[in-house]
Order: structure tokens, then sequence, then C-alpha cells
């Protein structure tokens, strides 16, 4: 027990005999906390809060001198994609066409004929050709299945003959816009490579999941999000799964907060109606950010670039729409009331996003919109200034760069250099917010934390990092991903620190990574995760 009566002011419990990292500044720490109806109170020393208040719960969270932070909250991430992938075919990481056909063929085995067989996260980068598949390989498992596989990146997809001949897709189909079907070379005949925009046919006639269906995939993923220190989400997923949220609000199984994002449409003034009339409070399930697109990807050679790329000189990338096009949208977005966030990896990309913002801003002047450049993996170096002249957020995933770092210089060559530029960023006063884009990339934190402190791989490539100059300070990259992800969503005022009058989010890790080795923080492991001040995770046999 701590301590007993006075006049003290009773609180719901404190935290306490630790190291507290407030995500106020770059090296701010704390010594204890004391909470109340789930917002911190009060920060100080232990002494002080044992002085002043009581705990509830009289033990308190004795944190046995182990580290706290601020839960993690993933800017950027697909929590509907990554949660299936949960439940469909992995193949990230395989590193050969013959291990992803492997795997396929064993779901053919298992499958009746007419069934689909659908998969995720080949990457051709990791084959010894580098070169991407036809359809004529997965023809040879099967050509009774229906066979989807997206790539990583979820901007390419490989399918069979058989999902081409049910979306009626031949040598007469012309490209869609902001979509490309890869064809053999001197010929019109599609090679079952299809590019963003292309598949969107394969997706709608995907037989979908229940609702009841849907909310236990998700409600398994929460789970799995809680133990890694996630306590807050920007989630791009399809506009129905806002009613599974709300349903596992109502159900108490609602153990993160959700910033809602979704992709545009042209009603979107009847989604905001359909939205407004959730009774679920704002805190833990609001919807007010909008997602267009400016290009494609760097792995998919669709990131739209100012000069070709490299290794595909004939290749400048894949823009989704014109000026005209994405400004008119933006700008219904914006006047609509939505926050903006558009995906922009090339060099053109991002630039065609701050050339909509810089016109939307000087045709409607107005502060704090928050506008955001979703991925920002590729900049002209002038676009830095432009950034923080038209205050937008630089919403980047850390771990992109060290997956991409062994190809990227092939497609790019010295555009590298000002890829995945976080301190050139800081250095420019641009706020960053970091995620994952999960299922592209795994969705544990500590990745995102070792890539943004070091820029090498996990196995330690290349020695001393990849344009080292670019790495940031672990505080830098925590506040990253807490303090900048809550600004980012228009939540700093009430969380994403540790500090009074904010939400008690916070986790306990298993050891100090600020006196750790970069392998170390990249093997931390959550002890204990809280949201609203009450646990939603504990480690078996752990904390």
């Amino acid at each position: 027990m701590l301590v007993s009566c006075g006049q003290k002011i009773p609180v719901d419990t404190l935290v306490y005999n630790g190291k507290i990292f407030t995500a106020r500044g770059e090296l701010e720490f704390t010594e204890a906390m004391a909470i109340k109806d789930g917002t911190i109170l009060a920060i100080g020393s232990k002494e002080a809060l044992l002085d002043k208040y009581l705990p509830a719960d009289t033990g308190g969270i004795d944190l046995q001198g182990r580290l706290a932070l601020p839960g993690f909250h993933d800017a950027h991430l697909h929590f509907w994609n990554g949660a299936k992938l949960r439940r469909q075919i992995d193949l990230r990481g395989l590193t050969s066409p013959e291990a992803v056909l492997e795997k396929i063929q064993q779901a053919a085995n298992q499958l009746p004929p007419g069934e689909w067989i659908i998969g995720r996260g080949w990457d051709h980068e990791l084959w010894k050709s580098k070169q991407l598949p036809n359809r004529y390989l997965l023809d040879r498992i099967s050509t009774e299945h229906l066979i989807y596989l997206k790539r990583v990146d979820g901007h390419a997809a490989w399918v069979n003959t058989a999902v081409m001949n049910l979306i009626r897709y031949d040598s007469k189909t012309p490209d869609p816009p902001g979509g490309k079907l890869m064809r053999h070379p001197g010929s019109t005949e599609p090679t079952g490579i299809l590019f963003d925009s292309a598949f969107d046919l394969v997706d709608n006639i995907i037989p979908k999941l229940t609702l009841t269906q849907k909310y236990e995939v998700v409600k398994e993923a929460l789970s799995y999000a809680n133990s890694l220190g996630i306590t807050s989400i920007t989630d791009n997923s399809p506009a129905d799964l806002h009613a599974v949220y709300a349903e596992l609000f109502k159900n108490g199984q609602l153990s993160l907060r959700v910033n809602f994002w979704i992709d545009y449409v042209d009603h979107l003034d009847s989604l905001r109606s359909s939205f407004s009339r959730s009774e679920i409070p704002p805190k833990f399930l609001k919807t007010n950010l909008v997602k267009l697109y400016a290009d494609g990807s760097l792995g998919s050679r669709t990131a739209y670039l100012r000069a070709p790329y490299n290794d595909d000189p004939a290749n400048s990338g894949l823009p989704q729409y014109s000026f005209l096009d994405l400004f008119d949208r933006a700008k219904k977005a914006d006047e609509a009331g939505f926050q903006l966030g558009i995906h922009g990896i090339g060099d053109a990309g991002v630039g065609l996003i701050l050339d909509v913002f810089q016109a939307l801003q000087q045709q409607h002047p107005r502060e704090n919109r928050r506008w955001r450049v979703e991925h920002a993996q590729v900049l002209d170096s002038l676009d830095f200034t432009r950034f923080q002249q038209l205050d937008v957020i630089a919403s980047m995933q850390p771990s992109h760069c060290i997956t991409d770092l062994h190809w990227a210089e092939r497609r790019i060559g010295k555009r590298a250099r000002f890829a995945y530029a976080w301190k050139t960023f800081l250095r420019n006063d641009v706020p960053l917010a970091f995620g994952t884009d999960w299922p592209v990339e795994p969705l544990n934190p500590m990745v995102g934390l070792y890539a943004a402190i070091t820029r090498q791989d996990t196995l330690g490539f290349p020695s001393g990092g990849w344009y080292p100059e670019e790495r940031i300070s672990l505080g830098n990259a925590i506040i990253a991903y807490t303090y900048g992800s809550a600004y980012a969503a228009n939540n700093e005022n009430w969380c994403g620190a540790l500090q009074p009058g904010k939400a008690a989010d916070f986790i306990i890790l298993d050891r100090d990574i600020f006196s750790a080795t970069p392998e170390e923080v990249l093997h931390a492991k959550v002890l204990a995760t809280y949201v609203d001040g009450k646990r939603v995770y504990k480690r078996e046999g752990g904390f």
C-alpha cells in the first residue's frame, strides 16, 4: 500500500516508481502520474504526488523501475486490410516466386473449384529475378479457382486467367483512368498484373463478409494492436467498417481510439450525415478526414516522378489525376468541412499535392486546416520549405525506408538523397506523424522506431545507415508516433502526450529503450497497455 488518509485528493490511480516519457519534449521525463476519470490530473515526483493524492486502488501502478510511454497512435494504416490478412494467405517476406506459388498450391488443394484464393504481400524485389510475374504461373496451379494476390504495397495485383475472364479483361481492354494493365512486350495481351484502379473491378466482386463476421475479424485485430502498445489509429478502411467500430464501442470492446479516414466520394455530404448520426463519443470514433491519391508506389513503378525511373526510362509513373481534377475533388472535400490527407510518393506526386494545397489556400485562405501528405517519400529539395509555408503535415511510415533501401536507388538514383527525409522535415519545422501503412509494413511500432533511428534493415544493413544524415533521435521518433499523430488528427489538445488534462493512454515496456541499443529497441516488448486509464492489454507472464 502507498499511504493513507489525510486531506488528500481522491484519484483512480497513481503511476509511480519508474521513468515516464511525456512526449512534450525530446528528452522530457517525469516520475509519476495521477489519473482520474481517464484523464491525467497531475505529473511530477513520486513524493509530491503521494503527498497530494489518494488512489482508489490503494496500491496504484508500481512501474518497478520500468519505462512508460504515451500509447502509440498509428497515423496511417488500413486496419480492415490488416485484420483480413490475418485470415488470408500472407505472402510477405517470401524470397522467390516458387515460395509464393507453393503457398497458393496448398490453398488450392484445400478449396473446391470456383472458390476464391486471396492473398497479399508478395514482393518481386525480394526475388532473384526482380521481374514481375504473370498469370500463367498461377494458371499452372489452377484455372478453376479465382486467384487474386495483391502486392505488398497494395498498388499492384497478380491474378490468374480465371479472374481475367471474370472481369472481361483482354487484349482489347484499354487502361482505366488511374490504372494500368501490364502487357507482354510488343503485344496488347495482358500479363495478369494489374496496377491501381485496374483491379477495382476485382475488389468489387469478391464476396463480402457479413457484419457479424467483420466484427469478429476486427475484434481479434484490436487485441493484436493493443498488444503492440497501440491506443489510437487513423484508419483508411471501407466506409462500412464505421458501423463495426460503432458496434464494438456499444459492446465495450473498442479498445483503442479510431480516427476514421474515408476515401473521396462524390456524395461526401450524405456520408457525413450518415456518420454524424452515430452516438459514439468522437474521442473514440470520429470521421473528419478524406483521402485522395496523387500517384501510386515506387515498388510498382507507379509513383509519379518529375523525371523517368532510372530502371525504366520510358516510365515516369502513374498520376491518378490531373491538377484540375485533383484540385476539384480537394476543393469539394475542403468546402464540405473535411480535413485532407492525400497520398503522394514520387517527387512529382508530392509537388502536385502541394500545388493543389497552395491553390486552395490562395482561393480560400484559412488557418489550421491540418492538411497532410501521406507517405511523402521522395521530394524535390525545394519542396520542404513549401510544406512549412503551407503548414502541411508529413504523414510518414519509417519502416518503408528500411524495406525500400535495398532497391530504391535502382529506381530513382540520386533522388534517393531526399527520400524518407525525416531529419530534413524536422529541420524545416514540418510536423511529422508516424504510422505503419499496415498491412504493407508490420504493425509493430518498434520496427518504425528502429528504422527512424538507424535507417538500417533489421539485419543491420547497411553499416552506419542509409543516408544516415536523415536519422532522427529516439525521442523525436516517439513524439512523431504519439503527439505528432494526435496533432495530425486534430486531437493534440486532449491526447498524445502524458501531461495534465490529457487522456491517460499509456504503455509500459519491458526495458528502457532510451538506454538500449537499436537492436534492443527493435525487440522491446509491451508489458501493459492502458486506454482512458483502463488496462486493455497485459502480457502473459509479464508486468
